[in-house]
């Protein structure tokens, strides 16, 4: 066999530069199987910065139906075309707390609690104009409520007209049972603001439309959709929702829930 392919090589001038063409191939698939498995762990690091590097952000626009626009929640969905999905309604109360001793500066520690007659949630929240620092990260934050089983980052970006946005950045912990006794550390020295609200939620997709009857009597109406922390994001909602309501005539309101819900006075 060995002849007989010496004698063929012989005879065809080109079998050498073949033969280097086949161990160039050979090497040049070497390298790049070496390359491709690298590849998708490549892929996956990628991912991951990426992801890490944009977070979640609600964008929400709210406003009271006494100002303009629709009156509930389910003429909201009426007014952007969509159809009503999950509903709910749960009883909210907001308490003013001492502030842990960990509170980074400029953020602003917020109590909730929120029940639908079945399943009680308390919600400690950060919230702050800045982002939160780097250290410590989710995972290794001290939560001030016994055994949350959900906390989060997020940015919350409002619109308060079609170009102009308010954001501000939060941190918080949620604390679910179906124990109706369930109540908010004494070591946060929780002091009720006598303002009980109800809130009725219509889901449609990914978009949510809330209801608040505030304390006071007064109507609010917010619509909101959690997304990522781009502009592209910032751009959908402002078209697909802030816009369509915006020509239902709204008048954006610039004060969050829990200051509005959180103070029977105002």
């Amino acid at each position: 066999m060995t002849q007989i392919l010496t004698q063929s090589a012989a005879r065809n001038p080109f079998t050498p530069l073949v033969s280097q063409n086949m161990a160039a191939s050979v090497s040049w698939a070497a390298m790049i199987s070496k390359r491709l498995y690298f590849l998708p762990i490549l892929l996956t690091l990628w991912a991951g910065t990426a992801l890490a590097a944009t977070p979640r952000a609600e964008y929400s626009v709210r406003w009271s139906p006494t100002q303009g626009g629709p009156d509930s929640a389910s003429s909201t969905l009426h007014a952007l075309g969509l159809h009503p999905g999950e509903r709910s309604r749960h009883e909210v109360q907001y308490f003013e707390i001492v502030a842990p001793a960990d509170v980074p500066a400029g953020f602003k520690p917020i109590m909730r609690k929120r029940t639908d007659g079945t399943d009680t949630q308390l919600t400690y929240k950060l919230r702050g104009a800045d982002p939160l620092p780097a250290s410590p990260r989710l995972a290794q934050w001290q939560c001030p409520l016994p055994s949350p089983n959900k906390r989060k980052d997020e940015a919350d970006v409002t619109f308060m007209a079609a170009d102009s946005v308010r954001k501000v950045y939060s941190r918080s912990c949620t604390y679910g049972t179906r124990d109706k006794t369930a109540s908010v550390p004494a070591a946060l020295q929780p002091r009720s603001t006598g303002c009980i609200s109800t809130m009725t939620r219509i889901e449609s997709g990914k978009l949510k439309v809330e209801q608040w009857q505030m304390a006071d009597g007064s109507t609010l109406l917010e619509a909101s959709r959690i997304d990522r922390d781009t502009p592209a994001a910032l751009q959908r909602f402002r078209d697909e929702v802030v816009i369509q309501l915006l020509k239902q005539h709204i008048v954006p309101v610039d004060r969050s829930k829990s200051s509005i819900g959180g103070d029977c006075t105002r």
